[in-house]
Parts: C-alpha cells; sequence; structure tokens
C-alpha cells in the first residue's frame, strides 16, 4: 500500500497490532503500548513541529514532518527498530563509530554519485532510531530528491552489510508495514482488511495467469502479496520468475513425495546449487532434503551435474516434451519450442499452487530452448482448460515486461550470424547428406557421443582431454542441418590450425554420400611483431570419397579445382572473400598488419548461397546458446592425397610463448 494519509496509515497499522497481542507470547507483550492503545504516540502541533526545527537548525522534510504531526514517534517499526524518534528523541547522529572515513577509503574517481552520498552521510544525517537490535536509522540533508525529500539509510550493525536506501521517510515507513505483515502473516488470527485483500488479489492473479491473461501484471501482484507475506504468493512469484530468467530460490516444501517438488522444484533447485559458489559443497544441497532422503538427492544432482537429467511431464504435455527433447539434441531447438508451445494448453498442474513446467528449465537440453522471452510467452497461453487465449505462446505482443518482441531462433545459413558471440573466432564444419550425426561422429573418430555441452563445456572438455593425453584432440559437436536427405553436420569452435595439402573432413566422411566443408581461420586481430597470419577461408565438396571441388581463399588470393555443385557461384569464395585498402582497423576486412582480413559480411554471403542451394543451413542458436552432443574424434586431416594437386608443405601457426 501507499500512504495517502498519514493517520489514517498509523491507525490501521497499530490496530493490527493490537489484534494479534491475544495470541502472542505473554513474555513478548509489550503492556505499556497496550495500555497507550496501540503503537502510536499523540501527534505533535505546528508549534512542537517548529521547536523541534529550531533546535536542530534545519526545516525537515515532508514526509517525516507530516509523520510527527500525526504521531509523535512510534513503537515496534520492523527489522530491529523498537523505538522510533519522535521530537524529544531525534538528534543528529554525529558518526560515533567513524564509519565516514572507513567508506571515503573505498572511494575513487570511478565511484558512483549514490556512493559518494552513502560516504559522507554519516556525520551529517539525523538519528531516528533510539531502541533498536544494533540498527540505526538515519535521516540524511545531503541527499535530497526534487520532491524535497530525505533519503532515509538503514544501518544493521551487526550484518556486515553497507546501509539499505529508501528515498523517503515514507517509502521507508511503508517497507516497516510490509515487514510487520511478514512477520505476523504465519499467525492463524491475524486476519484483517489488508491480509483480506491481498489473498483475493493472489487468487484472481493465479487463476489469471493458468488463463494466460497479462503473466507480467500477474507477476507484480504475486511480488505485492509476496513482500507482505501472504501464504502461496512467494511460491507463485517464484514460478513467474523461474520461467523468464535465470532460476533462484522456489520456497516450497522439500517433500520428495510431492510431485511438484521433485519433479519441477527439485530439479531447479539442483540446477542453482551446481551454478552457485556452493556448488563444491554438495553437502549444503543433500543435508536440507533429511537423512532419507540423501540417496535420492545425490542421484539428482549427479544427474543435473552430468547433464543426463531429462524433464518429464504426465499426460499429452509429457509427451510432447519427449518428442521436443529429441529435435534439441540434434540441433532443432526451434522446432523443439513449436512443439512445446503447441502443447501448452494440454499441460497439467501437480496441484493448486502449481503455474507452469518450470523443471523444463533445469532440462539441459530443453532449458536453453525456453529463452526468457519464450517463458513469457508460455506464461501468456491458456493452460490446465483455464480462459480465453492472451496472446497464446506464437503470439505475445511485448513478450514480456522488458518488452522483447521476438523469441526465433535467429537466422539460420551456413553463415554465422552478424549477433553471433564468438563471430570474430576460427572454427570449421562438415555437413553429410543421408547418415545420422551418431554415424558421422564416428566417421571423424569418435568412439561414442558424450552428453551435450555448451560451447564453454566444450572448451573444458578439449583442455581436459589436452591434461590428460598430452595431445590435441578434435573436440566437435553433432546435429542435423535439415534439407531433402537429412543432412547431419559436425561443428568444432577454435580448431587446430589449418594445414594446406591434407585430406580434409568432407574426403573423410564422404563414403556413399556427398558432403561439404568449411575451414574458417583467423589471425591474430593484433599480430605481434614480425608476425602475418593470413586469414583462411576453405570451402570443398566431396562426393563417394573423392573431392569433386575446392577454394581456399587466404591472403587476398585463392586456388581452386573442381567444379562447385549446381547453383554454387565459385566466385563468392575467391578474392571477393577479402577486403582492400592500404590499412584498417583490425578485422574490419582491409588490409591491416595481419594481411588482409577476411569481411565478415562476405563470408555469411557465401556460405548461406551455398546452403541455399543445397538446402541446408546450421542451427546457430543451438550451437551459441544451447547444448549438443559431443565427438572426441582424431584429427579431422587424413594423410596426404597421393598425386593431389596441393603441395605437401604445411603453413602452421605459432602462437607467441608456444
Amino acid at each position: 500500500m501507499s500512504i495517502d494519509n498519514w493517520q489514517t496509515f498509523l491507525d490501521r497499522w497499530s490496530e493490527q497490532w493490537v489484534a494479534v497481542q491475544d495470541g502472542a507470547d505473554p513474555e513478548e507483550v509489550d503492556e505499556e503500548a497496550l495500555e497507550a492503545g496501540g503503537l502510536g504516540f499523540p501527534p505533535l502541533d505546528e508549534a512542537g513541529t517548529a521547536a523541534l526545527e529550531e533546535r536542530l537548525g534545519t526545516v525537515l522534510p515532508p514526509s517525516y514532518r507530516a509523520f510527527l504531526q500525526a504521531s509523535d514517534g512510534w513503537r515496534y517499526a520492523g527489522g530491529g527498530v523498537y523505538l522510533l524518534a519522535g521530537s524529544a528523541g531525534v538528534r543528529w547522529h554525529g558518526d560515533p563509530m567513524g564509519m565516514k572515513p572507513l567508506y571515503e577509503r573505498q572511494l575513487d574517481e570511478r565511484s558512483r554519485p549514490s556512493e559518494v552520498l552513502m560516504a559522507g552521510m554519516w556525520d551529517r544525517a539525523l538519528q531516528l532510531a533510539l531502541d533498536s537490535d544494533m540498527t540505526d536509522v538515519l535521516l540524511d540533508p545531503g541527499d535530497v530528491g526534487e520532491d524535497g525529500e530525505w533519503a532515509v539509510y538503514v544501518y544493521k550493525g551487526w550484518s556486515g552489510e553497507y546501509p539499505e536506501r529508501y528515498d523517503s521517510f515514507t517509502r521507508y515507513m511503508e517497507e516497516a508495514y510490509r515487514d510487520f505483515h511478514g512477520d505476523h502473516s504465519h499467525l492463524p488470527g491475524f486476519d484483517n482488511e489488508e491480509t483480506r485483500r491481498l489473498d483475493a488479489l493472489v487468487e484472481r492473479a493465479r487463476t489469471a495467469c493458468l488463463a494466460g491473461e497479462d503473466p507480467a501484471a500477474q507477476f507484480a501482484a504475486f511480488d505485492e502479496a509476496r513482500a507482505y507475506g501472504r501464504p502461496g504468493a512467494a511460491l507463485l512469484h517464484s514460478q513467474v520468475e523461474a520461467m523468464t530468467r535465470p532460476a533462484g530460490h522456489i520456497p516450497a516444501e522439500r517433500d520428495l513425495d510431492d510431485p511438484f517438488y521433485a519433479r519441477e522444484a527439485m530439479p531447479l533447485i539442483a540446477a542453482g546449487h551446481c551454478r552457485s559458489h556452493r556448488a563444491g559443497d554438495d553437502d549444503f544441497f543433500l543435508r536440507v532434503h533429511g537423512e532419507e532422503n540423501r540417496e535420492k538427492a545425490a542421484d539428482l544432482l549427479e544427474a543435473v551435474r552430468k547433464r543426463t537429467f531429462r524433464y518429464d511431464a504426465p499426460g499429452p504435455f509429457g509427451q510432447a516434451v519427449a518428442s521436443a527433447r529429441e529435435q534439441a539434441r540434434w540441433g532443432d531447438t526451434d522446432g523443439a519450442w513449436r512443439t512445446i508451445a503447441a502443447a501448452v494448453p494440454d499441460w497439467e498442474p501437480y496441484g493448486p499452487l502449481h503455474l507452469a513446467p518450470i523443471g523444463l528449465r533445469a532440462d539441459p537440453l530443453l532449458g536453453p530452448v525456453v529463452t526468457a522471452e519464450r517463458g513469457w510467452r508460455l506464461l501468456a497461453t491458456p493452460r490446465a482448460g483455464h480462459g480465453a487465449p492472451g496472446g497464446g505462446a506464437d503470439g505475445v505482443p511485448g513478450g514480456g515486461p522488458d518488452g522483447v518482441s521476438s523469441a526465433g531462433d535467429g537466422p539460420w545459413g551456413l553463415g554465422r550470424p552478424s549477433e553471433a558471440q564468438l563471430a570474430g573466432h576460427s572454427y570449421r564444419f562438415v555437413a553429410v547428406q543421408g547418415i545420422a550425426p551418431g554415424e558421422l561422429a564416428g566417421r571423424l573418430g569418435a568412439r561414442e557421443l558424450l552428453a551435450p555441452s555448451t560451447a564453454h563445456e566444450m572448451w573444458e572438455l578439449r583442455h581436459e582431454g589436452y591434461m590428460a593425453t598430452g595431445r590435441k584432440h578434435a573436440v566437435f559437436r553433432v546435429g542435423r542441418c535439415g534439407g531433402g536427405g537429412d543432412w547431419s553436420f559436425a561443428f568444432e569452435q577454435d580448431p587446430e590450425p589449418w594445414r594446406p595439402g591434407r585430406v580434409a573432413a568432407d574426403v573423410q566422411v564422404s563414403a556413399g554420400t556427398r558432403a561439404v566443408a568449411v575451414w574458417c581461420e583467423r589471425g591474430p586481430l593484433v599480430p605481434g611483431p614480425g608476425e602475418a597470419f593470413p586469414d583462411v577461408l576453405r570451402f570443398s565438396c566431396a562426393q563417394d570419397g573423392r573431392r569433386t571441388f575446392v577454394s581456399t581463399a587466404r591472403g587476398g588470393a585463392a586456388e581452386t579445382a573442381g567444379t562447385p555443385p549446381e547453383g554454387i557461384d565459385a566466385a563468392l569464395f575467391g578474392p571477393a572473400l577479402f577486403g582492400s585498402g592500404p590499412a584498417g582497423r583490425p578485422g574490419d576486412g582491409r588490409a591491416g598488419e595481419g594481411g588482409p582480413r577476411l569481411l565478415r559480411e562476405a563470408e555469411v554471403r557465401a556460405l548461406d548461397a551455398a546452403g541455399a542451394a543445397l538446402g541446408i543451413s546450421l542451427p546457430w542458436f543451438a550451437l551459441e546458446h544451447g547444448r549438443l552432443h559431443v565427438g572426441l574424434g582424431s584429427s579431422w586431416f587424413g594423410p596426404p592425397e597421393p598425386g593431389g594437386p596441393y603441395p605437401s608443405s604445411a603453413f602452421v601457426r605459432q602462437r607467441p610463448g608456444h
């Protein structure tokens, strides 16, 4: 609630406090306050206010002045504050503990204005807390808003944390009132106008959320009720949050016999544990589930950590989830989302406080598919037979409170889209027609497919393999890339250096079918003294173990051989890939210290044209943000081709210090 009238607000708060004293511990009842009629004091008149301002030598801010004229002080303001000062007790703080020098020593030229204000307020603020649990309530005349209000800083000396700032005394008292409700909401007899309003708000928002009505508005309603500690509000709020942002705390009862907790909340909590600073202390996660459930909790945690956890759900929605997982594991994350979105109206909750399939976000394959925007779209789809559509999973205007408006995989094509996070790095891939991803991995030397991994997890696998064997392995991800004839691909980021005169992966894997391979290598953006590492883009095609076309563009020139597949313009893979000019910024495509640079636009244009001619594309969203199965293979090179058209001399890129 907001304070429109101080007298009304304080009277309501005091009446609610008095009403719960009958059920309070007799040793904690404040008889003096009860005899006085509640938490307040007689009001301060205008003359008394003027005298106080004269004593302090300042004009008080509007909200604190209005408060005093409704009640000259306040008991139990929450947060360990037992008595809030009226006119007789308010005083200048004076910084008796010497906090100002401590805070000022942390300031430098990069400090924000808010940090400078906080550091300087200790010796200029008014102290409002007369009796407290090591808590200062400081009203700062040096931090003034456009409305003339002074900021309030609450410093809990026992916490070791920075003071909490409020824009005004009004905002501080509103928060204190919410704390009062939160402290008493668990009491059976705590029933009043405010609790009834909030409980009705929660129920309306719950049914509206299930009906797909404006999930951002329902999220705000849950948030308001949660701040007052209303039963169920925090759990509902956390589910909307879990669908639309990185999973946080899920305040559900730890009951492994409850399917909501065991199948939805617990996996998310486990995933959060694996990402947190406590990831090395599994006992922290295990002990909260009790000794009787320790083994089950450990099994789940291990599955989440090793990315073998599989989210499931009952009924048609669960069947759709299984289908979507198969699509996502080979790269079709857009198709996986469409499968999930189409089944959302068939989703069924485990109980009245279950809003959405939050466990999806813990699934190693489907979690990346349900982006924040898609989470909003899912919430805007009617579920469990509730209501009329509020936009649906494929038609939510705005997408959420941040105004995101689209949720596709982004551009599909063989060329890496411009917004890709690793756009400036080296990579290679091969696409093969008519064989499954697992068979492609086998042709590249992988004995088995490992668990789906992200780009970062790939780096760890490569590093671990090198540390174990002392030699580098090809570490690549595999999936499907569409097209007639069911094409598969293998993709590796930052591979071993390109070398001319060797059989590349297209020949190696094309037995009985056809394949295309791309190798893109970029030298350092800022070469060291005497270094010259020309950028390379190599595009090649092979059929039944023989190369049919190859173009190697390097250092502004190109060598080609053979005939490209129908519809592919060989000129796109020639010198047109490079920029020209005397010297330019690193990576802008013009010639610089390291030689001519590949033009990003020309690279994408050439590869997308080839993909269009072949009817294939790479799932860049899955490669950048999702997880795909991993193969650990030997070098993608075979021995030199007998009688091959290329010299066997090797170009080996050496990095400084290696």
